[in-house]
């Protein structure tokens, strides 16, 4: 069985979003969650000539508990980029994250 939702949340005016998905489901006795965020937030900027954009972050962790019998996977890039909309200018800084973690899926009450 699988269990999903989805949001897709706004901020009044606009500038910031949240996109969000999550998904649960059993197979082959593996509990499998996976979690998956888009976040963006948009300041419009001044117009110049010349922008600087850094380069994104991304960061990596894998765990694995043979013990527990559990793995985790978390990845997260973060951001920003310049767009030009309608003669402005704007920045838009942006977060993505993934999550999968897998687990031993509990034992039935009745078995």
């Amino acid at each position: 069985m699988r269990d999903m939702v989805f949001k897709n949340l706004t901020s009044m005016d606009k500038r910031k979003r949240v996109l969000w998905a999550s998904e649960t489901f059993n197979e082959d006795g593996i509990l499998t969650k996976i979690h998956k965020y888009l976040i963006y937030i948009i300041k419009e900027v001044p117009v110049q000539e010349n922008y600087t954009n850094e380069k994104p972050e991304i960061y990596v962790l894998k765990y694995r508990d043979t013990g527990e019998k559990t793995e985790k996977f978390h990845i997260r890039m973060k951001g920003g980029i310049y767009c030009i909309a309608n003669g402005k200018c704007f920045f838009v800084t942006f977060c993505h994250t993934l999550k999968i973690d897998l687990c031993e899926a509990p034992q039935n009450a009745h078995s």
